[in-house]
């Protein structure tokens, strides 16, 4: 990203900056002493600096099927227009909007929430290292009257129905929004349904508040963007018929930067314009409806969305296949258990007379070290199996629809449980990761388990053993032990200032658990 975006100096605090590979880069300690004393005697008012529209506002990183991620170049006249757009349909004259800061500043999505500060809005920052998901949620929104709030569908499964109460427009972005969860939200609050990839400036169409169940839309385009379905052909296709979706207007990005090929191959003439105008293939699939508005289909590539992060597994694929001992690595999308969809990985080793059993036990977990180390947590896979070779189609490719079933994640290994709570939170682990065993050493992400499941998990300790876990708790000690650790020591400090207390041991019924 820092030879990409070919960046000049880094500012950051030191601890998090002595990590960074910078290099050449000139860097800026935030918590130095002398900066802070520079920072604190600068003038309130910054400088007043016009430019026009096509200059470059930033430029974001999104995943690289190449491995490489790719830097979209965004100008200011796209910004502009995205907070003129928005602005209006997401909060009324009459309120004052307290805009929760949902996404965080390296995902394209907070954007929206920041230009929302343009229509008069209070952003509302939560703390450092809380999670946004269940009752962490609803507990914020609630002290800090949070009353707009755009968050991925997979987050709003996880919240009641009546969890926002201060909450009075709700928007779903990030993945496909389905039918059962709109009309669970749409009597309470305003819901909006909107769409947009990165190289638009986030948000390209949006629908007014939705209104009862049946497959959601995703609206019709912003001011000043066009959207075009096309066939292999580029011609319009008829309303009820699925083509490629196709973006222009203001708000298009200048491409990537560096990357004249692949700009290119994405950003194309546009034959509905104007001379010199282009317009972006999205490589998603859409419908008009007779009535105007557009639906989502799916993609046209092997792109995917898991939990609201936009993924290419081919980037996955190929730091998998450069691990030493790998010789084929393929990386795709399996919900083998319905709403839960999971990114998986087969792996072929180099050395075909190696034992099969001896790779399943140790070049799984050699490829997983290797993929932790160079790809961040939600473009780990959830299992990885090794395969002897990988299956065919009749065309020479891997028939990826003949890829078998991966078996649950390696678990159960090393010691059993040393007391009662260890037991019941080995229960509890392999309970929500769908495994047979779960050992007190076993880590919870290593399994499969992701954030929005940590929620289910801190809710299922609550209701089985009384005790009360912050969803953090299961991030920084991610293992049975680990939990079992954190319980006793709020059991040996008891309550106090700031402190949590555990009351006694006492299991409920599973009828009476909380979800």
């Amino acid at each position: 990203m820092l030879a990409g975006s070919r960046a000049g100096l880094l500012v950051g605090t030191g601890e998090v900056l002595g990590e960074l590979p910078a290099g050449r880069v000139r860097v800026i300690e935030l918590d130095d002493r002398s900066v802070a004393e520079q920072v604190a005697g600068m003038p309130g008012a910054p400088p007043v600096v016009e430019m026009s529209g096509g200059v470059l506002a930033y430029v974001i990183f999104t995943s690289g099927s190449t491995g490489t991620p790719k830097g979209v170049a965004v100008t200011h006249g796209g910004l502009a227009n995205l907070a003129a757009a928005v602005g209006p349909l997401l909060s009324r004259a009459d309120e004052e909007p307290r805009v929760l800061q949902f996404a965080s500043f390296s995902f394209d999505a907070s954007v929206q929430d920041l230009v929302m500060l343009g229509s008069g809005a209070t952003l509302v920052l939560p703390e450092a290292g809380q999670l946004l998901a269940g009752g962490e949620l609803s507990g914020l929104a609630a002290r800090r009257g949070v009353t707009n709030g755009t968050v991925p569908p997979a987050v709003l499964a996880g919240v009641n129905p009546g969890g926002l109460p201060t909450v009075r427009m709700l928007v779903a972005a990030g993945e496909a929004l389905d039918g059962e969860l709109a009309g669970r939200w749409a009597g309470g609050q305003r819901l909006v349904n909107i769409y947009g990839p990165t190289e638009n400036t986030v948000c390209s169409t949006a629908t007014g508040p939705l209104q009862g169940s049946g497959e959601p839309p995703i609206g019709v385009p912003l001011a000043n963007t066009r959207v075009f379905v096309l066939d292999g052909w580029l011609c319009p296709v008829p309303a009820g018929i699925s083509g490629e979706l196709y973006l222009a207007g203001a708000q298009l990005a200048r491409g990537y930067l560096g990357r004249g090929a692949l700009t290119a191959e994405r950003f194309t003439a546009c034959p509905f314009g104007g001379p010199g105008e282009r317009m972006y293939r999205t490589g998603d699939l859409a419908k008009w409806t007779n009535g105007g508005q557009l639906v989502f289909v799916g993609r046209a590539d092997d792109q995917v969305k898991i939990r609201g992060f936009r993924i290419e597994p081919g980037e996955a694929e190929a730091v998998l296949a450069a691990c030493p001992g790998v010789a084929q690595a393929v990386v795709t999308v399996r919900e083998d258990i319905p709403g839960e969809r999971r990114l998986v990985a087969y792996l072929t080793p180099a050395d075909e007379g190696q034992d099969r059993d001896q790779d399943l036990g140790g070049l799984a977990g050699v490829a997983r070290e290797h993929a932790a180390a160079r790809l961040p947590g939600y473009l780990l896979p959830a299992t990885i199996t090794v395969l002897a070779t990988l299956p065919l189609a009749p065309s020479g490719k891997v028939d990826r629809k003949a890829l078998p079933v991966p078996g649950p994640a390696a678990a159960g290994g090393g010691r059993g449980p040393a007391t009662v709570e260890e037991e019941i939170l080995c229960g509890i682990f392999a309970d929500l990761l769908g495994l047979e065993r779960v050992g007190p050493e076993d880590d919870f992400f290593a399994l499969g388990g992701h954030s929005l499941l940590a929620v289910r998990l801190v809710s299922r300790i609550r209701a089985v053993l009384g005790a009360e876990l912050a969803v953090l708790a299961v991030f920084e000690a991610p293992t049975p032990a680990g939990l079992a650790g954190r319980l006793s020591d709020q059991e040996e400090t008891g309550p106090g200032p700031g402190k949590r207390h555990r009351p006694v041991l006492r299991p409920r019924r599973r009828e009476q658990e909380e979800f």
